[in-house]
């Protein structure tokens, strides 16, 4: 099992801010599409605090992303919420967000 697992999207982000950043972004799936930016990676523990300091400040006014980061070590996920140019980090129970994507053996 990896360490973390970081998915999430960002709503309301320019093509050109996007092309700016898109380089420095340390995800390992990017897509990029009608003002939409959905990332993920799964792997070593990574910091993504310069990532989300980067899109508030880029994000258009209505702008809205949410990133869900499951650290698999200490088995808890920290939902980052950035809405009207502010970032929020709260924890979630785990096993409520992963329950549903059990398969019938309870196997994930």
């Amino acid at each position: 099992m990896e360490d973390v697992r970081v998915y999430g999207d960002v709503s309301g982000l320019s093509p050109e801010d996007f092309e700016e950043i898109r380089h420095e972004l340390p995800f390992e799936k990017i897509v990029y599409e009608n003002g939409v930016l959905n990332v993920d990676y799964e792997g070593h523990f990574i910091d993504i605090d310069d990532f989300l300091e980067e899109i508030t400040k880029r994000l258009s006014r209505d702008g809205w992303a949410k990133v869900d980061y499951i650290d698999h070590i200490d088995w808890k996920l920290t939902r980052y919420e950035i809405s009207n140019g502010k970032c929020s980090a709260h924890e979630v129970n785990v096993d409520a967000v992963l329950e549903p994507t059990k398969n019938e053996d309870g196997q994930r």
